[in-house]
């Protein structure tokens, strides 16, 4: 089969594609913005921000990402809370491809998940039987079934693997196996997690309808693994044609991901709760307008009580020559006017093709002051980590306290 290796941001010029190519394409990666080239039958292509594979009719499109794969699964792991079983995958700084390197950290999930067998858990069936098992439906009975002996309508609880964490395992599993796989190593990991989940019910989840998983003590050690399983699913599509795969693709977005990195780990460097350092101001209220139909939602914020103390945005897109672009600087003097604070932090990611210098806005109109400010994903985990930490004193110099007649207020 036919590869094209593209670029995340960068265009590939004059790239030929069938019409059954360009409209699965279009179809699976809406994100590589596709344009006409001088050439009848040629395309140029772009890649947005999203990264990973897509499968097409006689055709693989890999579009890389600019940060190596192992950091880039570093950054999803960690705000996944998965990081530590980066460890544990001795092929992974080897990989070159991101849907290869995620079935790796997916199998270890997996196996560290089941190594003391699956999952078990009571599953409700209702049922006619021609004998009494569990409890009988009185009501469901009567109507269906009035004067007659048999069959009867119960109810009863089998104690079973097949639930549903076990279910969401298995079609993370299923997903990754449709898409390309050029590595001899990962096919074993493959057929090993399919076979450990070959009893399990195949049901087919779409990646905005992932059933919500509450975690006990009973099921933590699965956290890992269904925190993987729920990234798969929602970032891998499949198109079936005759029974057969058409298109497929697992593209990551890289925006979201850098904004999930960043909102975790400074969390965890402030050592704050989900309710006081939330994502998108989550269970809190941020208006812009008097009427409070302007709802905002920045990346980051710091709330004590019901007042926000720091506001700030993370980026991972370039930035211009002279910083932060502009629309950019207006939605951060948003969110400081929303919070009635004087400054707010504009984050960006910084690698090694950037060239991105810290910058401050003061707009005296307003009386708030901007500053733009990089975190470097250059590195070893523990090196970024630590710049984190610096990041975190930035964000406490930017915060403003409530006093107590406030937060009475």
């Amino acid at each position: 089969m036919r590869r094209l290796h593209l670029a995340e941001h960068q265009t590939r010029e004059s790239v030929r594609l069938t019409a059954r190519q360009l409209h699965a394409l279009r179809q699976s990666a809406p994100s590589v913005d596709v344009s006409p080239a001088s050439e009848a039958g040629r395309w140029d292509l772009r890649p947005g921000s999203k990264v990973g594979v897509v499968r097409l009719p006689d055709l693989t499109v890999e579009i890389k990402p600019k940060l190596p794969i192992d950091r880039v699964l570093f950054l999803a792991s960690y705000a996944l809370r998965v990081f530590k079983l980066n460890t544990e995958v001795a092929d992974l700084d080897r990989s070159t491809e991101l849907v290869e390197a995620m079935v790796h950290l997916f199998h270890a999930a997996v196996r560290q998940a089941t190594g003391r067998g699956l999952l078990q858990g009571y599953l409700t069936h209702e049922e006619t039987l021609s004998v009494v098992r569990g409890r009988i439906r009185i009501e469901d009975q009567l109507r269906r079934r009035y004067g007659i002996a048999v069959p009867i309508e119960v109810r009863y609880d089998e104690f079973t693997p097949d639930i549903p964490p076990n279910r969401l395992l298995k079609a993370a599993n299923r997903r990754l196996s449709w898409l390309p796989q050029r590595s001899p190593r990962t096919r074993p990991l493959l057929s090993a997690m399919r076979a450990a989940f070959a009893n399990i019910s195949d049901v087919d989840y779409r990646p905005t309808d992932l059933p919500e998983l509450p975690i006990n003590p009973l099921n933590a050690h699965y956290q890992p693994a269904l925190a993987l399983a729920r990234l798969i699913l929602k970032s891998a599509t499949v198109e079936l044609a005759a029974g057969k795969v058409e298109s497929a693709s697992f593209l990551i977005d890289m925006n979201q991901v850098f904004e999930d990195f960043v909102v975790v780990a400074l969390r965890e460097a402030l050592g704050l709760s989900d309710y006081s350092f939330p994502q998108e101001a989550h269970r809190h209220d941020l208006r812009l307008d008097t009427h409070g139909r302007i709802n905002l939602k920045p990346d980051i914020s710091w709330w004590q009580g019901n007042r926000c103390v720091f506001v700030g945005d993370a980026k991972y897109k370039r930035t211009t020559v002279h910083g932060a672009q502009n629309h950019d600087i207006y939605q951060a003097l948003a969110y400081a006017v929303a919070a009635g604070l004087p400054s707010a932090l504009l984050i960006y990611a910084h690698d090694d093709q950037d060239r991105i210098y810290p910058v401050t806005y003061d707009i005296p109109e307003a009386g708030k002051r901007i500053e733009v400010t990089v975190l470097d994903l250059q590195g070893e985990p523990d090196a970024i980590l630590e710049r984190v930490k610096n990041l975190a004193h930035k964000v406490r110099a930017h915060t403003h306290r409530p006093t107590s007649d406030q937060l009475a207020a």
